[in-house]
């Protein structure tokens, strides 16, 4: 009985084309990553869904994946990566010296509904920086999204903002822990039910709430927002904090743009937070977001260590290369070698097998399984875009020859078998 099973709702396959520009994709950003210094890690798929629970946020909360284990143990898969590293840092390495540098590329899961750019089984690609906490180490952070980015060849937009602001104002106005958050979600979301809202729960001056979150533009936005937040010390704090940020990104030359409405979905945010478009992508262009969180390690090990860090959504990253053309090496096979019967197949074999061993990770060899005859082997061989052809025929074999046909040019020519190793490497 034959059983027709389809892949979940919101998973993808990616066909081997697919795959290599992924990794096409993510070796550009991952060079990038290790020329700052930074370290791949890796976390669990799964974890104790407490770890989420703490200051993830409600929108992350709602859309887990939770289950029990056989020791009825509630789990979860992993919906973001942050968390998971700041409890790696807690239990594993607390110990190492600072600043940690760390880099990882792993999916995540969240049941949200399926739309394009969006699944649920979905990659990010991102940093933690542990440890400093200064504007300098904001600011290689957001450089850091950039030049990754550019690396790639990725016209994009940067929107930055100081969480601290909107959070300081907030307590200000006497809005306890639990309505900032439902508020800082609305803000976030762009929900046009933010005003009924403030206006039902925020007793006093909310509509400075929506004076600062429409604040947009450069740098010298801020002399607006420290105009209308001049009796909130606090918030002014964070508002020099942004503005030292700004100053070494316009020391560097990176291009930005100033947006108070910033207010990022995850709750543990305390500082700069930033996000970056393509405008390829339209309504769904955000590929990047990030900034400080400084208190979510201290929850996990009672010790406050500071921490800044970003994710790209990497398949969205794909998508824009794709839409935009973008040029990246195509993927091709170097070497098919065909014997031309039965008889000389293990010579080929051997042939292979010595070609392999030369040029591990250098080349690609395969050796034609399917027992065509020539002309078939040749033309799959230009169907799969093979450089190279290396025919093992009885005649030649007699001389200590093989014939080599360069796939691209059109030409052959006889190789001593002793010779092909040098033949290759000077091709």
């Amino acid at each position: 009985m034959t059983m027709k099973i389809k892949k979940a709702r919101g998973t993808r396959d990616f066909l081997p084309e697919e795959m290599w520009l992924r990794d096409f994709v993510e070796k550009k950003i991952i060079e990038v990553f290790e020329t700052f210094g930074y370290r791949k890690i890796m976390i669990p798929t799964f974890e104790h869904s407490t770890l989420f629970k703490i200051k993830s946020g409600e929108e992350i909360l709602e859309h887990m994946y939770t289950f029990k284990d056989k020791g009825g143990r509630e789990l979860c898969l992993r919906p973001e990566a942050t968390a998971s590293v700041c409890r790696m840092f807690a239990e594993e390495m607390r110990g190492e010296k600072k600043p940690l540098r760390l880099y990882y590329s792993c999916p995540m899961f969240r049941y949200e509904e399926p739309q394009r750019g969006r699944y649920r089984e979905f990659w990010q690609i991102g940093i933690e920086l542990i440890g400093p906490k200064n504007e300098y180490s904001d600011a290689e952070v957001i450089s850091l999204a950039s030049l990754a980015l550019k690396n790639l060849g990725i016209t994009h937009k940067l929107e930055i903002n100081h969480i601290g602001i909107l959070r300081n104002l907030l307590r200000d106005l006497g809005v306890d822990q639990k309505l900032q958050s439902r508020i800082m979600t609305l803000i976030d979301k762009k929900d046009p039910s933010l005003e009924d809202f403030l206006k039902k729960n925020v007793k006093k001056d909310w509509e400075k709430i929506l004076e600062l979150i429409q604040l947009r533009g450069e740098k010298e936005i801020l002399a607006r927002a420290t105009e209308l937040l001049s009796d909130h010390k606090s918030c002014l704090l964070s508002i020099e904090e942004l503005k030292r940020i700004l100053d070494i990104l316009d020391y560097i030359e990176i291009e930005y743009e100033v947006d108070m409405s910033i207010a990022r979905g995850l709750e543990y945010y305390t500082g700069m937070v930033f996000e970056i478009k393509a405008e390829e992508l339209g309504s769904q262009s955000q590929i990047c977001g990030g900034g400080r969180y400084d208190s979510l390690i201290e929850i996990l090990c009672n010790e406050k260590v500071p921490a800044v860090g970003f994710a790209f959504g990497f398949d969205r990253v794909v998508e824009v290369v794709k839409l935009k053309g973008l040029n990246f090496p195509e993927k091709r096979l170097d070497i098919l070698v065909v014997p031309v019967s039965e008889e000389e197949r293990k010579d080929a074999i051997k042939l292979v097998n010595s070609l392999r061993n030369n040029f591990i990770g250098k080349l690609s060899v395969t050796l034609e399984l399917m027992n065509r005859s020539l002309r078939k082997a040749l033309e799959y061989a230009n169907s799969i875009k093979a450089r190279y052809v290396i025919i093992v025929g009885k005649r030649d074999l007699e001389n200590g020859k093989v014939t080599i046909k360069n796939m691209d040019l059109g030409k052959e020519e006889k190789i001593n078998l002793e010779e092909i190793t040098n033949f290759f490497k000077e091709a």
